[in-house]
């Protein structure tokens, strides 16, 4: 007999004034006038429809998405997600209840996040500043890749092979041209 795993107790969050919605952040509304769905930052990143990847977002969070929606992913298959921290500042007393929020990378290679930009602004700077798409993106590599395998299609991604999480390499030599969903499917189980 087979059993299900359980899915986690989302633990209680601070009550939310009413209207206090991710649409109605200034941050995310200003990072959606910025990013429109399609190749960003010279194809580092694919923007994505606001939320159409909420359900691998949710399977990587274990369902804790209260106040985090999807904005896209990266070349390399880590989902970029916009964070609402407005209920958080006000429950901590700490930074803006107004305004505060970030943007993060679910990194699907190792099973981690990481803030990419404290506000949205530090973010989408970021975007054009080398020494970040060093850091967060891949560049060098991307360009390796790309150079070697061709450009990717909208449903791609440049994945390891093999997996990281199963012993292969961080280097361009062991980048393959791969299918997102079936990726990240896979990675998420390793």
């Amino acid at each position: 007999m087979t059993k299900k795993r359980a899915r986690p107790t989302k633990t209680r969050a601070a009550a939310r004034p009413a209207g206090d919605t991710i649409e109605s952040h200034p941050g995310y509304r200003r990072l959606l006038a910025r990013l429109r769905p399609g190749p960003a930052a010279n194809g580092l990143i694919l923007v994505t429809k606001p939320g159409a990847l909420d359900d691998e977002m949710s399977d990587w969070l274990l369902g804790n998405v209260q106040g985090r929606r999807s904005i896209g992913r990266t070349a390399f298959g880590e989902l970029i997600i916009f964070r609402d921290l407005r209920a958080r500042a006000r429950e901590l007393g700490s930074g803006d209840p107004e305004t505060e929020g970030d943007v993060a990378l679910i990194d699907i290679h190792y099973k981690k996040m990481t803030v990419l930009g404290t506000s949205v602004d530090a973010f989408l700077d970021g975007l054009e500043d080398r020494a970040f798409q060093d850091a967060f993106l891949r560049r060098d590599m991307f360009e390796q890749a790309a150079a070697r395998l061709g450009p990717l299609r909208p449903t791609q991604c440049y994945g390891f092979v093999p997996a990281l999480a199963l012993g292969g390499s961080d280097s361009a030599d062991s980048v393959e041209r791969v299918d997102w969903r079936v990726h990240q499917a896979l990675l998420l189980q390793s």
